[in-house]
C-alpha cells in the first residue's frame, strides 16, 4: 500500500512528499541550535552590509571580508533587511531553500539518468536525510549554495549530452549555475563536484560527447566567466594589496591548517548518518557488479564517489564538512543498492547475499527504532525537556516504524526500508530537535552575552576587546555591533579620551598593564559565560567568558 501510494504515484505526489520531508529536514525548529563560527561570520558580514551599505566590499567586525565570494552573504543580508536580523530561523531560511533545491535537482538528475521515478524519489530522500546535507541546510553557511548550484549544472550537462536538438538554452542555464556556484564559494564545487562527475562520465559514458558539444559549451564558459569574475576583478582593482595578501593566506591555509593524513576521508559513509550502512553495502563492488542489473549506472556513481574522495584527499587541509559533495554520488550509490533489492525481491530472483545485506540493514534500523524511545525517555523526558503526551506519541510512532520494518522483512519490501528511515528522521526532527536545550547547553553557569545589549550604560559607547583570548566572532554576532581589538603592545595609549567599553576574559585590573591602570577608572558591569560546556570540561574555553566594563579616562573625569 505504501509503495503504491508513494513510490508508484505521479511525479507531483513525489514532489509534494519531498517538500514535506524538506520542511522537517531544513526548516522545522531550525533556530534550536546556537550560531556556530561559520554562521557568525556570514551573519556579521550581512549585518554590516545592511548597516554600512558596503555590499560590494564586505566587512566583518570592521575588517575587510573578501576571502570568500559574497553571494550567500548578499542573500542573507537581503533577507535580513526585509525581515530583520533577530530572527535566526529567517536568517537560516536561504540555506534551507538551497538544500531543498539540491534535493529537487537530485530528483531531476536521476530522471534524466534512468527515467525511473521510483529511483528518483529514493535517491532524493536519501540525499535529503543525509547528515551533512541536513546540517548544512539548517545552517547559514556557504557550502550548501555552491554544491546545490553545481548539481543543477550537472543535471543540465547530462541532459544536454544525452538529448538531441537545440542545446543553446540549456548551456546558458549551465553557465548561469556555474557562475552562481563560483560566486558562492569560489572553485570549491568545481574541484569537489564537477571534476569527479566529469571523470565518471568520461569513464563510463561516451566522453567524446563532451567535445562534440563545444560551441554551446563555449557559451556556457563565457557566461560563467562574466558572472564569476567581475567581483574578484573589482576587488583586486579596488583593494589590490589586501586581495593579494588574502589570496596568499587562503592558499597557504589549504596546505598548513587542519592538516590530516591522506586516508582521513575514507570513512566518508559515516557522514551520511543513518545511511552509513546502506552506502557501505553499495560499496561492495564485487557483489554489485555481479548482481546489479544497471551496472553502467552503478559504475558511474561508484567512480564519481571515489573520484571525489580521492581529489579531496589530495589536499592537506581536511574537515568533515568538506565531504558534503561526496554525499551527492553516495546517494546515487545507496539508491542503486535499494533499487537492486527492490527489483530482485519483486521478481523473486533474490539470492543469499541479497537477503543477508537486506537483513543487516533492516536489523540495524529496527534496533534504532526500538531503542529511540528509550533514549528519549532517558535524555529528554526525565530531564523535563519533553511532555508525557509527546513522549507517548513519539514512542507509539517509533514502534509503528518498527512494525513496518518487521513487515518489510517478512514481505521483502526494500522500499519500506527507505520509508522507515525517513520517518524516523522526521520523528527525531519533530520531537527531539525542539527539545535539545539540556543537551546543547550543559553549562549551569551559562549567561548569554547577548544580554549585554540591554545594558543602558553602554548603548552609546564604543566597544573594545582586550586580552590574549581575543573576541570570537560568535560573540561579535551576539553583542550586536562592532567590537574593536585593543592591543596594548601595539597601542600602549588609550583608544579614546572619553568613556568606552572593554570586554575581557579576566577582570580589567588583571588584564591591563599598570601604565593603563594609572590612567583610567574602571566600572565592571557584568560577567557573561557563553560556554555550552561546564567548568572542567575540555571544551569550556576562557575566550567565551567575558567581563564587560566601562573604562573612563581620568583626564576626562578630572575635568
Amino acid at each position: 500500500m505504501i509503495q503504491r501510494f508513494l513510490f508508484d504515484n505521479k511525479t507531483s505526489v513525489h514532489l509534494i512528499f519531498l517538500l514535506l520531508v524538506c520542511y522537517f529536514a531544513f526548516f522545522f525548529a531550525n533556530s534550536s541550535f546556537f550560531v556556530n563560527i561559520m554562521e557568525a561570520r556570514n551573519f556579521v558580514t550581512a549585518r554590516e552590509m545592511i548597516e554600512k551599505g558596503n555590499w560590494l566590499v564586505p566587512s566583518m567586525n570592521g575588517e575587510l571580508r573578501i576571502a570568500k565570494p559574497p553571494l550567500p552573504t548578499w542573500i542573507t543580508a537581503l533577507i535580513g533587511s526585509w525581515f530583520g536580523l533577530e530572527n535566526l530561523s529567517i536568517l537560516r531560511f536561504p540555506s534551507g531553500i538551497m538544500a531543498s533545491i539540491m534535493v529537487a535537482f537530485m530528483y531531476l538528475f536521476t530522471l534524466s539518468l534512468n527515467k525511473n521515478r521510483i529511483a528518483a524519489l529514493t535517491n532524493s530522500l536519501i540525499l535529503a536525510t543525509s547528515f551533512y546535507v541536513l546540517f548544512m541546510g539548517r545552517n547559514g553557511t556557504w557550502d550548501i549554495y555552491c554544491h546545490s548550484f553545481m548539481l543543477g549544472a550537472i543535471w543540465l550537462l547530462y541532459k544536454a549530452w544525452k538529448s538531441e536538438g537545440n542545446k543553446w538554452l540549456t548551456f546558458t542555464g549551465i553557465g548561469v549555475l556555474w557562475g552562481l556556484s563560483f560566486l558562492s564559494k569560489g572553485p570549491v564545487a568545481f574541484f569537489a563536484t564537477l571534476i569527479p562527475f566529469l571523470i565518471a562520465y568520461a569513464w563510463v559514458y561516451n566522453g567524446k560527447t563532451i567535445l562534440k558539444q563545444w560551441k554551446p559549451l563555449v557559451l556556457a564558459i563565457l557566461i560563467f566567466a562574466v558572472i564569476s569574475f567581475w567581483w574578484p576583478i573589482f576587488i583586486s582593482l579596488m583593494h589590490a594589496d589586501e586581495a593579494a595578501a588574502i589570496a596568499k593566506l587562503e592558499s597557504g591555509s589549504w596546505m598548513n591548517r587542519h592538516v590530516r593524513p591522506f586516508y582521513y576521508y575514507w570513512n566518508f559513509p559515516i557522514q551520511s548518518g543513518i545511511w552509513t550502512l546502506v552506502i557501505a553495502s553499495a560499496l561492495i563492488f564485487p557483489y554489485a557488479f555481479k548482481r546489479f542489473e544497471a551496472k553502467k549506472e552503478y559504475k558511474f556513481a561508484l567512480i564519481w564517489t571515489i573520484s571525489a574522495v580521492v581529489l579531496l584527499s589530495l589536499l592537506p587541509e581536511k574537515k568533515d564538512r568538506y565531504l558534503l559533495p561526496v554525499l551527492i554520488p553516495s546517494a546515487l550509490l545507496a539508491g542503486q543498492f535499494i533499487q537492486h533489492l527492490h527489483q530482485v525481491f519483486t521478481e523473486k530472483t533474490d539470492q543469499k547475499w541479497d537477503r543477508i545485506l537486506f537483513g543487516i540493514n533492516l536489523g540495524l534500523i529496527s534496533i534504532v527504532a526500538f531503542a529511540l524511545p528509550i533514549g528519549v525517555y532517558i535524555f529528554f523526558y526525565q530531564d523535563g525537556q519533553i511532555s508525557l503526551v509527546s513522549f507517548i506519541l513519539f514512542a507509539l510512532l517509533s514502534e509503528s516504524v518498527l512494525v513496518l520494518l518487521i513487515q518489510a522483512w517478512r514481505n521483502r519490501k526494500a522500499l519500506h526500508l527507505v520509508v522507515g528511515m525517513v520517518v524516523l528522521m522526521v520523528l527525531a526532527e519533530f520531537f527531539v530537535i525542539p527539545n535539545t536545550a539540556s543537551i546543547l547547553n550543559q553549562n549551569p553557569d551559562f549567561k548569554d552575552i547577548r544580554e549585554s545589549r540591554d545594558l543602558e550604560e553602554i548603548k552609546n559607547l564604543n566597544l573594545y576587546s582586550a586580552g590574549e583570548e581575543g573576541f570570537r566572532i560568535e560573540l561579535v554576532w551576539e553583542v550586536g555591533r562592532e567590537v574593536n581589538e585593543w592591543n596594548f603592545t601595539e597601542s600602549p595609549n588609550l583608544p579614546e579620551q572619553q568613556a568606552f567599553v572593554v570586554f575581557s576574559s579576566q577582570l580589567p585590573s588583571k588584564t591591563f598593564p599598570q601604565n593603563i591602570l594609572n590612567q583610567v577608572d574602571i566600572e565592571v558591569l557584568d560577567f557573561y559565560d557563553y560556554n555550552r560546556y561546564s567548568k572542567g570540561k575540555h571544551r569550556n574555553k576562557p575566550h567565551f567568558q567575558k567581563y564587560v566594563s566601562i573604562i573612563r579616562p581620568k583626564i576626562n573625569s578630572s575635568k
